[in-house]
């Protein structure tokens, strides 16, 4: 998002969606890596349908599920 406005807007509003788990603002392609849950794809689509298209500034969504985790480690290997 070029507008630092319209980023704003964006940022306020996705803070307040219980689904929303996390969100970073990234550099290349896009401009935000957003997690979301949801019980299944139906309620899914009709969280981006209702929710996220709406969302200020959004032109495009790509969506990548997991299929299974291989790794879930979240301490840092430092002392």
């Amino acid at each position: 998002m070029r507008d630092p406005k319209l980023q704003d807007a964006f940022e306020k509003r996705v803070v307040e969606i219980p689904e929303m788990i996390w969100c970073h603002n990234v550099s290349g392609e896009t401009d935000f890596l957003l997690c979301a849950v949801a019980r299944d794809l139906t309620e899914y689509g009709q969280f981006v349908s209702t929710r996220l298209r709406l969302l200020p500034g959004v032109t495009s969504i790509q969506s990548t599920f997991s299929l299974r985790p291989v790794k879930h480690d979240f301490r840092l290997p430092i002392e």
